[in-house]
């Protein structure tokens, strides 16, 4: 029993001995793994701000992107032009106006900045566009100028680039009117 128990405190030891030299070299492989050099210390510390710098830039990129698209809201021009959109304004327009419209038909898009003869970097990106559209009508003459000040007025940019009515016997006026709609193109995200 006695050789037993000595055999027993020996193993111990052994198993000791080897547990703590191995235990030793993986805490200093460990140590190692998470023990920087300076140039790798510096290197996180220089993407760690970069990376805060550009979070930073994205947010005030938005921030201003929503301040233009909410002052291009505020004065009521459009963030794009789009035929069924302007269908939607002229049929309100027209039928709170009892205006009989014969025909409405878009002559030209065109983008305003494309008319400079050298665009910036920056005015590259703000596109203003507009829309030329010529309606043909049938109202009488009091219609017809509400229908005038429902457009200067009107929720939308709009010029009246031409009027050119004809009056009967009737007091009906028969005519067209050219409008031309304007839109400021912003990012289709924050539209």
């Amino acid at each position: 029993m006695k050789n037993n128990k000595y055999i027993k405190i020996a193993i111990f030891i052994a198993l000791s001995t080897i547990l703590l030299f191995t235990a030793k070299d993986n805490v200093s492989a460990a140590y190692s793994i998470f023990s920087l050099t300076d140039d790798e210390h510096t290197k996180i510390i220089v993407d760690y701000e970069n990376m805060c710098e550009n979070i930073k830039n994205k947010k005030m990129y938005e921030e201003r992107l929503r301040d233009i698209s909410d002052e291009a809201n505020s004065i009521n021009i459009m963030a794009n032009i789009r035929q069924e959109q302007i269908l939607t304004i002229l049929n309100e327009y027209l039928s709170s106006c009892s205006i009989e419209a014969s025909s409405i038909d878009f002559l030209e898009y065109s983008n305003l900045n494309s008319m400079e003869a050298e665009i910036s970097e920056e005015n590259e990106k703000d596109r203003i566009i507009s829309a030329a559209v010529t309606i043909s009508f049938k109202a009488s003459y009091n219609n017809m100028l509400r229908f005038v000040d429902e457009i200067q007025g009107g929720k939308t940019y709009a010029a009246i680039n031409n009027v050119r009515v004809v009056m009967n016997d009737n007091e009906e006026v028969y005519g067209t009117i050219e409008l031309v709609f304007y839109a400021l193109k912003i990012d289709e995200a924050y539209e």
